[in-house]
C-alpha cells in the first residue's frame, strides 16, 4: 500500500501558540517511527479502493461529498457539532457566520467548513491516529486523502500525552472569531465544569440553570473594554439566529454530542500513549539486554500497571464532572443513532445514557470496543480487561475508582461477558484472543 502524501490540513479542535523546534519526539524514534510510517486503516483502503476505480466518493460540492464520506464511515450526521473560533488551520474560512462542523463515531472524526478542505483522523492505525485532508473541489475520481503532519504542534503535546492525538479547547473569541489569547484559554475534558466549556463553539440542547461559555463572543466597547456576556447564549435549541445553518447537514451542535465527542477524546489519547509507550519501553529493554526483554520482571510490570490504571481511570469515568441538578438534554436523533451503533445485550448497553447526575447509565465507557482498545499491547489490555472483571464481580470497592452499586457491577459484568470476546475470555480464565 502506497503511503499517502503530505499536505498542510488536519482536523485540529485546539488553538495553541507557536512553539520553538525541539528534539525529535518520542512517537518519532523507534519503534514507533510514526511521521515515516507507513498508514494501515479504513481511510487508506478506501483510497485503495478509489485509485483501483472499485469506489468513488460522489458528490459535486463539498457538502454532498461530506455526506457521502459520513455515510463511507457510518458517522452519523446527528453528531454534528460546531466551532466557530478561528483555532485550526484552516482559520481563515472559519467565522461566527460560517463555523467549522466535527463529526465522529467511535473510530473516526471527520471535520469541514464550508469553503474548506475535509479533514479526518482515523483511530483504526496501528500506529496510532493518522490524520487525512480531502480537497471536495478536485473532480469526483481524481479525489485522494493526503496524509498531514502538520497539526502535530498542537496535536501531539502534553495535552495529548505526547503523542499524536486530539483536544479540545475553550477559549474567548471575538465576533470574529479570533480568540482573545490575552484572556487564556482552557483545555476540555470530562472533569471541566460546564463553566468553563465551549468558548468559541455553538451548543444546543438544555442544561438549566447551569451556565457554559458557547454561543457567545466578547463585546467590545468604543473605548476598548472587553465583556463576556456569561448569561448569554443558554439553552439554545435554534441556532438560525447565528447563521445559515443550510450551509451544514444538519441544524444542531448537540450539547450530548459535545460532552460525548470528549469522552471518547480522553480514551483515544489514553490509549494511543499506553500503545506507542509500550513499543518504545519494549524496544529499549530489548536494546539493553541483547534483544531479550522479561515482561514478568518487576520493571516491565510497574510499566504495564501504569499504562492500564491509566487506561482504567477513564474508561471507568474516574473524574468525570457531575452533571447539573436539572441534568442535560439534547438532540433525539443524536441519542437514537448513538445508542444504535453498539452491541447489546438483553436490552442493555454501555451506550445507554442517563443524563442525570452522569452521563451514561453504566460506568465502563463504550470505547471498550473500540479498534484503539482492540490493537493495544496484549499484556496491557490483558491487564485492564482483568482489573475491570475483578471490579464489576467483587463486593469489595477500589478506592481508585468510583463507587458503583452491586447492581450497576452485576449489569457491566453481564453485558460484557455476552458482547466482549477478549472480556469474556478473561472471565472464564483464558487468554485473550
Amino acid at each position: 500500500m502506497a503511503k499517502a502524501a503530505t499536505t498542510a490540513t488536519a482536523l485540529c479542535l485546539a488553538v495553541c501558540p507557536t512553539v520553538l523546534a525541539q528534539s525529535t519526539p518520542d512517537y518519532d524514534l523507534a519503534p514507533v517511527h510514526y511521521s515515516t510510517s507507513q498508514d494501515d486503516n479504513t481511510i487508506t483502503r478506501l483510497q485503495q479502493a478509489m485509485d483501483n476505480q472499485e469506489r468513488v466518493l460522489p458528490g459535486q460540492t463539498g457538502k454532498q461529498a461530506l455526506n457521502a464520506l459520513l455515510a463511507e464511515l457510518h458517522i452519523p450526521v446527528s453528531s454534528q457539532t460546531l466551532v466557530f473560533s478561528k483555532t485550526s488551520l484552516q482559520r481563515e474560512f472559519i467565522s461566527p457566520t460560517n463555523p467549522r462542523a466535527v463529526y465522529f463515531n467511535r473510530d473516526f472524526y471527520v471535520g469541514y467548513v464550508p469553503g474548506g478542505v475535509i479533514e479526518v483522523i482515523a483511530c483504526d492505525d496501528p500506529k496510532g491516529m493518522m490524520f487525512y485532508s480531502l480537497n471536495p473541489n478536485r473532480p469526483v475520481k481524481k479525489r485522494k486523502f493526503i496524509r498531514s503532519q502538520e497539526c502535530m504542534t498542537c496535536h501531539a503535546s502534553r495535552h495529548t500525552s505526547g503523542v499524536p492525538g486530539l483536544l479540545v479547547r475553550s477559549v474567548f473569541p471575538e465576533k470574529n472569531g479570533q480568540p482573545l489569547l490575552a484572556w487564556g484559554t482552557s483545555l476540555t475534558t470530562t472533569a471541566s465544569p460546564l463553566s468553563e466549556r465551549w468558548g468559541g463553539w455553538y451548543v444546543t440542547g438544555n442544561h438549566g440553570k447551569s451556565m457554559h461559555r458557547g454561543n457567545k463572543w466578547v463585546s467590545s466597547s468604543d473605548t476598548g473594554q472587553h465583556s463576556f456576556p456569561k448569561s448569554r447564549g443558554q439553552n439554545v435549541t435554534d441556532l438560525s439566529a447565528y447563521f445559515d445553518t443550510q450551509k451544514h447537514l444538519t441544524d444542531t451542535s448537540d450539547i450530548l454530542a459535545l460532552m460525548v465527542m470528549e469522552h471518547q477524546i480522553e480514551v483515544h489519547n489514553t490509549l494511543s500513549a499506553a500503545t506507542m509507550g509500550y513499543a518504545r519501553h519494549v524496544y529499549l529493554g530489548k536494546a539493553i539486554n541483547e534483544g531479550e526483554y522479561d515482561l514478568s520482571s518487576a520493571v516491565a510490570r510497574k510499566m504495564i500497571d501504569g499504562y492500564a490504571d491509566s487506561i482504567l481511570k477513564v474508561l471507568l469515568f474516574t473524574h468525570e464532572m457531575k452533571l447539573p441538578e436539572d441534568g442535560i438534554d439534547g438532540s433525539e436523533a443524536f441519542q437514537q443513532a448513538f445508542s444504535q451503533q453498539g452491541p447489546r445485550h438483553a436490552g442493555h448497553s454501555l451506550r445507554d445514557l442517563r443524563l442525570e447526575k452522569r452521563l451514561f447509565k453504566y460506568r465502563c465507557s463504550y470505547m471498550i470496543y473500540s479498534k484503539s482498545f482492540e490493537m493495544l499491547p496484549d499484556p496491557i489490555k490483558t491487564r485492564v480487561l482483568t482489573q475491570v472483571h475483578q471490579l464489576v464481580t467483587d463486593k469489595k470497592q477500589d478506592a481508585r475508582f468510583p463507587r458503583l452499586s452491586s447492581r450497576e457491577k452485576s449489569r457491566i459484568h453481564t453485558i460484557l461477558f455476552h458482547t466482549h470476546p477478549a472480556y469474556r475470555h478473561v472471565a472464564v480464565g483464558q487468554p485473550t484472543p
